[in-house]
């Protein structure tokens, strides 16, 4: 199956998907952290972040890449057909083929200004914007535009999704990823697998999981119960193992890696983003603010005594000395 790269506000930064790729790959496409609208315009800080690669990138070729097929696709968010269209307009004029629709971001700050999972009980703004995708693939006809969508079952209940999935159905979209929980759960409380297969049989489109796969027996699993599934959509479990789809795709299990290469991997990987963010930021509280977010899901890999000291560190020369420390265990 594909192994996607799901979308984190603050952790999968574009230096990060570039230095993922250089390092890990074993990925097919890395989603960006959505777009979205600020003071009546595309936010300027998400379009910077979306500048950090190469043009080839939105073409699917992905130059500098360790697996040439992977490639970046941005992503929006919006509470309206107005909003959509701004959005999906400055990202088509920068070059990008295809884009991804946030339908489910759980954060209060998105649902409360109905957008992400706040969108999913208004079936006319939905038809709305749905209806837009299909112009603007229309009007397209020589570089055709594709559109996908994220979602989650509903804010409140999964009527929501069922709801609007004959609207989906009818869209000319390439894709659905589902994440089985409702948009109040945000990412606690089971999943919701029952739900989940009613979607999967009902939907028209290739269908991507998202949810809580935290290992390579895991995407196997699913791939066993779910042969038609077009692949899988991993965040918080590839932050925390960022070699999984390499592990993945040659059918390597966590116990069979080989734990220094892993680390090997993982201290290039962070130096790439700790040189980009000397370059790029001033000061010790701004680029400390960049690099330690890295380690934050990485926690159960690190000793604790060497996490508290990168979690604490308040100048750039006590975060290095953790580091060191944390090589020289290695």
């Amino acid at each position: 199956m594909r192994i996607l790269f799901a979308p984190l506000q603050g952790y999968t930064t574009g230096i990060y998907r570039k230095a993922h790729a250089e390092i890990f790959g074993g990925v097919d496409a890395y989603y960006a952290p959505f777009l979205r609208i600020e003071n009546g315009k595309p936010r300027e800080k998400d379009l910077r972040d979306l500048n950090s690669f190469d043009k080839n990138a939105r073409e699917g070729n992905c130059a500098g890449f360790v697996n040439g097929n992977a490639r970046e696709i941005p992503q929006i968010i919006a509470n309206s057909v107005d909003e959509f269209k701004i959005l999906a307009d400055a990202l088509i004029a920068k070059g990008y083929t295809e884009i991804d629709f946030n339908m489910g971001c759980p954060f209060p700050m998105q649902v409360n200004r109905h957008r992400g999972a706040g969108i999913l009980n208004d079936k006319q703004t939905v038809q709305e914007i749905m209806d837009e995708i299909r112009k603007i693939s229309n009007a397209n006809g020589t570089a055709p535009v594709k559109f996908s969508v994220k979602m989650r079952l509903g804010q409140d209940t999964p009527d929501e999704a069922f709801a609007i999935l004959p609207i989906l159905n009818e869209a000319p979209l390439s894709q659905i990823t589902l994440h089985p929980r409702l948009g109040k759960q945000q990412y606690k409380g089971t999943i919701d697998f029952k739900s989940f297969e009613k979607f999967y049989e009902e939907c028209r489109h290739p269908l991507v999981y998202n949810g809580d796969i935290t290992s390579v027996s895991q995407i196997c699993e699913m791939e066993r119960r779910y042969p038609k599934l077009a692949g899988v959509m991993i965040g918080r479990g590839m932050l925390a193992r960022p070699s999984m789809a390499a592990d993945y795709k040659e059918l390597r299990d966590i116990n069979c890696a080989d734990p220094q290469d892993f680390l090997r991997k993982l201290f290039q990987m962070h130096q790439i983003i700790f040189d980009h963010a000397c370059k790029t930021y001033q000061g010790d509280s701004q680029i400390l603010s960049h690099v330690q977010s890295f380690w934050e899901y990485l926690e159960p890999s690190i000793p604790k005594k060497i996490f508290k000291k990168i979690k604490k560190a308040g100048k750039l020369s006590e975060y290095q000395e953790a580091i060191m420390a944390m090589r020289e265990l290695s």
